[in-house]
């Protein structure tokens, strides 16, 4: 991350609040588990990394730091809905370019937890982290108005790797949209993807185990109903994707559920966990 931060306030005994140039703010974790840093604006985690391990998560150079735009790389939430959308507004919902309020920070034995919570129109969504040796993620919406809430999420991970072609992915579902092709298609328990690909899965697997070189990645997904696998490849980048081969985006999805009904609360989550040494 090439942008200044500065530092804030301390907010626990391993946590603490920073500030960069453009005003966004950020936490930043360091734990006797592992190091994270989370940008409020998106409520986003943008780094993981256990200690004596690479990074999990893959950052973008390029990627934009100013409020701007989405930040490119770590666990973009796309919320409430998945994609285009609704013509005028913002691809992949609003979540991802909101300020998020900061709720809780509490230290435990197994790491640092992290609450934080945004309001938007008739729905209240609340994000916890869990920052140690593995990394959980959980995401509730609730509906707080009196009519059914349309919903999609998805928690649009980049997992760093040493390079997507070396890729290979178990526990991602029987069968898959092509984006790019358009057409369903019957896939493997095992796939080699080749980038670029673009596809949901629609019969996920609870756990997806991602293999590159001597990394192990394990993936145990919650209330899932989808799993969404993207990489763009090498051409017609944007300018905010930096060296595409260093990720695969495995994405813990709901984009099938009914309509929340009022007072109705609905969670989407993962835990992963580096099971084999990464080089530093």
């Amino acid at each position: 991350m090439s942008s200044s931060l500065t530092p804030l306030e301390s907010l626990s005994a391993h946590s603490r609040l920073l500030r960069n140039d453009a005003g966004l703010t950020f936490v930043r974790v360091d734990n006797a588990h592992a190091s994270a840093l989370l940008s409020l604006f998106g409520g986003q985690l943008l780094q993981y990394r256990p200690h004596g391990q690479a990074p999990v998560l893959w950052l973008s150079d390029t990627a934009v730091l100013d409020g701007s735009k989405a930040i490119r790389g770590g666990i973009p939430i796309c919320w409430p809905w998945f994609g285009k959308g609704t013509p005028g507004l913002p691809q992949h919902g609003v979540a991802r370019l909101g300020q998020w309020q900061l709720a809780s920070v509490q230290e435990t034995d197994d790491g640092t937890r992290l609450r934080l919570s945004l309001h938007h129109e008739q729905a209240r969504l609340e994000l916890e982290l869990r920052i140690g040796a593995a990394l959980e993620v959980s995401l509730c919406t609730t509906n707080l108005g009196p009519a059914p809430l349309p919903l999609q999420a998805a928690l649009h991970s980049y997992f760093a790797v040493p390079h997507v072609d070396r890729c290979r992915i178990e526990g991602l579902g029987p069968d898959y949209h092509d984006s790019l092709g358009g057409t369903g298609v019957a896939g493997d328990q095992d796939e080699r993807p080749r980038a670029p690909f673009d596809r949901i899965y629609t019969r996920p697997q609870p756990l997806t185990q991602l293999h590159c070189d001597d990394r192990l990645l394990q993936l145990q997904h919650e209330r899932h109903d989808s799993l969404v696998l993207w990489n763009p490849g090498e051409h017609e980048l944007p300018a905010d994707i930096s060296a595409p081969a260093g990720f695969v985006c495995i994405e813990t999805a709901l984009l099938r559920a009914p309509a929340l009904a009022p007072g109705g609360s609905q969670r989407l989550g993962f835990r992963c966990h580096l099971d084999a040494p990464g080089r530093s």
